[in-house]
């Protein structure tokens, strides 16, 4: 995407895990390319804080990374885009479920709970095992009166992402790109650790092994504030 795009355009994201791969991996060219929320990750703000950045500089292609989870939680606000015909990109990438939900309930031990799009399992009571539900984001922003170029889960997938940027940027209508993703592979990790304490009981085994790992990377923590040590005296 980041080949694919100009230097001048504003790359725009708030939630998930998208932020913090955007961190690593994006290099921003240009003092205000760069307009990303994640202090709150507020899911859905993707695409209302999309429409402002393209109404506030026309200049400049307006270009927003959203997950299919975030995108759930507001994507009205296309209809406003396509009524005042404001030219904005919409990159939706399709994890078929909550993706950064779903790592962090791996790691501890919660096996993705509730995070995949499937019908409830009615006799085990889950989520888990039941079909798959017949969700297409694409056909929904199609609905809303965007442009939408689909990109089929191939070898050559990253090379349409690239051709499909570059229509949408010629274009002067709002486009999405629609793009799977497997949400298992995961960007380059950093050194950090998120203190998300894991159930000390549990009938899974999963739980187990993540509460173990988890007592270790306490025992890493540096106390910064309230250091109960004798006091230093003058």
């Amino acid at each position: 995407m980041q080949q694919a795009s100009d230097p001048r355009d504003v790359i725009v994201c708030a939630a998930g895990s998208l932020p913090g791969d955007l961190h690593k991996l994006w290099r921003v060219r240009d003092g205000l390319g760069y307009h990303v929320e994640y202090a709150f990750s507020c899911m859905g703000y993707e695409i209302a804080g999309g429409i402002g950045v393209a109404r506030a500089d026309v200049t400049r292609d307006s270009i927003v990374m959203v997950g299919d989870g975030s995108y759930l939680m507001m994507h009205s606000e296309i209809v406003s885009a396509v009524a005042e015909g404001i030219k904005f990109i919409i990159v939706l990438i399709q994890n078929h479920g909550y993706a950064s939900i779903g790592h962090l309930s791996d790691d501890v031990g919660s096996q993705r709970y509730g995070t995949l799009y499937r019908y409830q399992d009615k006799a085990g009571n889950n989520f888990e095992q039941g079909e798959i539900l017949p969700i297409d984001l694409a056909a929904n922003a199609a609905s809303y009166g965007l442009d939408v170029i689909s990109i089929e889960p191939t070898e050559n997938a990253i090379a349409d992402l690239s051709a499909a940027m570059k229509t949408a940027k010629a274009s002067t209508r709002a486009t999405m790109i629609h793009i799977n993703n497997d949400p298992r592979l995961y960007a380059p990790d950093g050194e950090g650790w998120w203190d998300v304490p894991v159930a000390e009981t549990s009938t899974l085994d999963t739980t187990t092994a993540a509460r173990v790992d988890y007592l270790a990377h306490k025992t890493n923590q540096k106390p910064l504030l309230g250091h109960g040590g004798p006091r230093q005296e003058e």
